[in-house]
């Protein structure tokens, strides 16, 4: 998403009809545009030097290694929110439709595919798509089993009374917290806050609003959601680490399931060893050395 980049056009989001719907005009849609093709560009940078940093570039040296492009392109399409509780929302929207076959081909292809929040409406006109409500809509269209959120600011949850992380919990435990607070992300994907978000750090509620989403996510059909900070190693960590994950993740089944034993019982590779294997390969830039059987349990 480029939020924030569109904020600061806009001086903090003076169009919006609260802290988190922006009412977006014909200017606003015009800059987001703008900052979204930004974005895309340096993001595609970005993977592009990572591909060829791990062989992507040069199969015929590194025959193993990623070989993927990263394809954008209009890959869904969108559907206004129109008028709610007496407000336009103009050009600001939900996504609607996926072409998941053409997503599933590119990815199995070994291409990455981009998406930005910009999608296009019934008449071919743009719209302002959130972005965590793209993601979770895109991860329940390909019934994944994961969809993962960066939270703001590297926020973390912790138990209020005991200040430990909060590693995670289930779904009907992620609704009530979000009762609590008078927080819904609907069935349409339009998210309404009640007052009681008004008299939280702003940082909460943010923290909040990955949580909402990634509930509707599951509520949607996908299996997992995990909420991590935005730094170095944390989606390795979390992933392959079983538990010592540094987010949250919130799933439909139980914590045993969620978060198995780091030992599989198996002397010749553990989770933990899988893991740190494959982050030296990153570091090393060059092909991670497995065993013949890998008894990775987590999913």
């Amino acid at each position: 998403g480029c939020r924030l980049q569109v904020d600061d056009r806009k001086n903090e989001g003076q169009k919006r009809a609260n802290a988190h719907i922006r009412v977006t005009d014909d200017d606003t849609l015009r800059v987001l545009e703008e900052e979204a093709g930004f974005v895309r560009f340096e993001i595609e940078r970005q993977l592009n030097r990572c591909l060829r940093l791990h062989g992507g570039s040069d199969v015929s040296s590194t025959p193993n290694a990623l070989n993927g492009n990263v394809m954008s392109g209009n890959f869904f399409s969108s559907k206004p929110f129109g008028v709610i509780d007496g407000v336009d929302y103009q050009n600001t929207g939900r996504p609607k439709h996926l072409n998941v076959k053409r997503v599933v081909d590119i990815v199995q292809n070994g291409d990455i595919v981009l998406l930005t929040p910009v999608g296009i409406g019934p008449t071919g006109e743009g719209m302002n798509v959130n972005s965590e409500s793209l993601a979770a809509f895109v991860a329940a269209s390909l019934c994944a089993n994961k969809v993962v959120y960066c939270s703001n600011d590297g926020m973390i949850l912790r138990d209020g009374n005991k200040q430990k992380r909060v590693q995670n919990f289930r779904v009907k435990d992620s609704l009530a917290l979000l009762r609590h607070f008078e927080l819904e992300v609907h069935e349409n994907y339009f998210l309404s806050l009640g007052k009681k978000t008004e008299e939280i750090d702003p940082k909460a509620v943010a923290m909040l609003l990955k949580i909402g989403w990634a509930t509707r996510a599951l509520r949607d059909g996908v299996e997992r959601a995990h909420i991590i900070s935005p730094t170095r190693g944390a989606l390795i960590e979390e992933l392959f680490t079983a538990k010592e994950g540094t987010g949250t993740c919130i799933s439909h089944d139980n914590y045993e399931s969620i978060h198995p034993d780091d030992d599989s019982g198996d002397k010749e590779m553990s989770n933990r060893d899988y893991r740190e294997e494959f982050v030296a390969a990153l570091t090393e830039s060059r092909e991670p050395e497995w065993p013949k059987s890998i008894p990775v349990d987590y999913p």
